[in-house]
């Protein structure tokens, strides 16, 4: 008998952004969304009976609750304040309401990208899939599946 076991969490987080688009767009523009974030991990259970822990899932999600997420390529930081510059914009914020991306644009499938790789970064050898779902709204959503080594 093979048991395939699996946990899954969700979360609602409200976060503005924008897009660098080769063409025009309203997305070009500063927006914002209630996002869903979607999580199933599957593998086997660790020492503390545990596939992962919910808290660390939540904590990610914290990170972007009411707060600009913007392209680490867009950025230049000072002690105190976070300068993005791209689309014709320059605004000049506290580092507390941004959040600084390692992906090239803030795209869903970079934000199901950059959730899942931070899950990654926390998973125990025992996690063989990870999937993220980003919805930013009740229509469209992206989607990126982990499938680790050896599963």
């Amino acid at each position: 008998m093979k048991v395939i076991r699996k946990i899954y969490w969700t979360k609602d987080f409200d976060s503005s952004h924008f897009l660098e688009l080769p063409y025009e767009s309203k997305c070009l523009r500063i927006h914002g969304h209630t996002y869903r974030v979607e999580v199933e991990i599957e593998g086997e259970l660790n020492e503390n009976g545990m596939i992962f822990d919910f808290n660390h899932l939540s904590e990610l999600a914290k990170l972007l609750d009411h707060r600009l997420i913007v392209s680490e390529k867009w950025i230049k930081e000072s002690e105190e304040n976070v300068t993005v510059e791209k689309n014709g914009k320059r605004l000049e914020l506290p580092k507390n309401e941004v959040v600084i991306i390692d992906k090239p644009n803030v795209t869903a499938e970079y934000l199901a990208e950059w959730f899942a790789e931070r899950i990654l970064e926390k998973a125990g050898k025992n996690v063989r899939k990870i999937k993220v779902k980003v919805w930013e709204d009740p229509r469209s959503y992206a989607e990126i599946t982990l499938e680790l080594q050896g599963s």
